[in-house]
């Protein structure tokens, strides 16, 4: 059945507003009529306290009428717990021994007695209904005759009057049990007949829509909400015909502009592919610069007198290397082209530092050039292809010098290089490479240009503007970072992080 739940829940709501309503209400009539049982109680004390006394009046003797047969009568007739009289402050109690009242009851007794007047008042004796406490009437009057002065007081249960509200309490439970079922089941019959049933049409008319249908929610209920959810739901379904058939049109359009976007693609990728073997010429000779640069020093060095074998050897392995370093340096370029950087086997960073300081070292132009190197990581074998990192702090080095040479001249030049070990957010351990230089630094309206291909601030000529994009690039491609810091006249730093291949090895 449609909106069950919504029924159900109506029910339930019903049910428990009503009764929680005549709960209250019956607890509120409950309490005044108690008081007024009360009432009506304390009247019927006083009286009968009021008639003993008047009786007295016409005796000679006080004592003798207030016997303890009448005292006993008075106890009975008044249905109390207890009777104290008090004549010249003689007391006499019936029974004897009152219990927990006969404190509160001589309390009263001496009240009238300086007052001259009766007095009316009630003791807790413990709980009992819910919001009313299980009371007592404590009340007392004046005897005045022939120079006696005393009090006649009285102790009486309300528990004739707890009993009748208990009954009539009873027979409310039923009325109001009978009373919700019957205003629960009209007020269920019309929340269906008035809400329920308008939904449950206007769910049908939504199930069996068809876009045929001009006018599928129209009903004979237009003067109330849902006859204006109706015509609202009307005019929702004619704009949302209007929009597909705009976005037909859309489609079709679109379609058109695919076809002519996916010609002019295959020309785009032509394009594009000839703007590629340009910055790949570009970036080989700059890239391929570099080692030449270095054979040529070498070459200088071994034109010198005076060399040992030993040194003549070791500038020629070296050339050989740099050469070889040339023939590998295409094929990485060619696949840097290709979208693949070299990131597979295993990499340890202190030697490749170790062996590019020695190489700058060694050559006669960069002679007063200072280099420290502060290896201070316990661990820095990653996995990252030598020739890439060897490629990428060449790069760093090569442009350290070039700010330095700019600036201040090779002879007052410091290059510091240092490594150490960290670890990120996750837990993961990182080496960190740092490259620092008090070379030109790098101006505020560069640094977002740093790694752009093609950006350089050398001179037409003496740069490509690739170096530190492939580096970047090649930084990436083995899930490190690559950042620069700096300002104009305090120098530049490089910071490269890359992640460790292990832990378990000390160098």
């Amino acid at each position: 059945m449609r909106l069950k739940g919504i029924k159900s829940h109506i029910t339930a709501t019903l049910v428990i507003l009503l009764t929680t309503g005549m709960l209250l209400i019956t607890l509120v009539v409950t309490i005044f009529w108690q008081r007024s049982l009360m009432h009506a109680e304390m009247e019927k004390a006083l009286s009968v306290l009021s008639a003993a006394v008047n009786i007295a009046k016409k005796t000679p003797d006080d004592r003798d009428i207030f016997s303890q047969e009448v005292l006993t009568y008075l106890k009975n007739d008044l249905g109390a717990s207890c009777v104290m009289l008090s004549i010249n402050n003689i007391f006499t109690r019936i029974p004897e021994k009152c219990g927990p009242e006969d404190s509160a009851l001589q309390e009263n007794i001496k009240q009238v007695l300086g007052t001259g007047s009766s007095n009316t008042t009630t003791i807790d004796t413990g709980s009992g209904l819910p919001f009313l406490g299980r009371k007592c009437l404590v009340t007392a009057v004046p005897i005045q005759q022939r120079g006696a002065q005393g009090a006649i007081g009285a102790v009486i249960s309300f528990q004739s009057v707890y009993e009748q509200v208990n009954q009539g309490r009873h027979v409310a439970y039923i009325y109001i049990l009978v009373n919700v079922i019957i205003l629960s089941t009209i007020g269920l019959f019309r929340f269906i007949q008035v809400v329920v049933r308008p939904i449950e049409h206007l769910v049908t008319l939504t199930d069996t829509y068809q876009s045929d249908n001009s006018s599928p929610f129209l009903s004979d209920q237009n003067g109330n909400e849902f006859g204006q959810l109706s015509i609202a739901l009307n005019r929702m379904l004619h704009r949302i015909d209007d929009d597909r058939q705009k976005l037909h049109e859309t489609v079709g359009s679109l379609e058109n502009a695919n076809q002519q976007l996916r010609s002019t693609q295959q020309k785009m990728v032509q394009t594009e592919k000839m703007a590629a073997i340009g910055r790949l010429a570009a970036g080989l000779a700059h890239e391929i610069g570099n080692p030449i640069g270095i054979v040529q020093g070498y070459l200088e060095l071994l034109g010198q007198s005076g060399l040992s074998r030993e040194e003549q050897q070791q500038f020629s392995t070296r050339s050989m290397q740099e050469l070889e370093r040339i023939n590998r340096l295409i094929h990485q370029l060619l696949d840097f082209s290709k979208g693949r950087t070299d990131d597979s086997g295993i990499a340890e960073i202190h030697p490749l530092l170790q062996e590019l300081v020695d190489m700058l070292q060694a050559q006669k132009k960069l002679a007063g050039l200072e280099f420290h190197l502060h290896l201070d990581a316990e661990y820095d074998r990653v996995a990252a292809g030598a020739e890439s990192l060897h490629q990428v702090f060449l790069n760093c080095l090569l442009n350290a010098i070039d700010a330095i040479k700019e600036g201040n001249g090779p002879d007052k030049g410091k290059i510091s290089l240092s490594t150490a070990n960290l670890t990120n957010d996750e837990g993961k351990p990182f080496i960190q490479i740092t490259i620092m230089d008090n070379g030109i630094g790098i101006k505020d309206a560069d640094k977002a240009s740093l790694f752009d291909p093609f950006f350089t601030t050398k001179e037409p000529g003496k740069g490509t503007g690739l170096g530190l994009s492939v580096s970047y690039a090649l930084i990436e491609g083995v899930h490190g970072q690559m950042q620069i810091q700096g300002k104009e006249g305090q120098g530049a730093t490089v910071f490269i992080l890359l992640p460790l291949r292990d832990t378990g090895q000390t160098h």
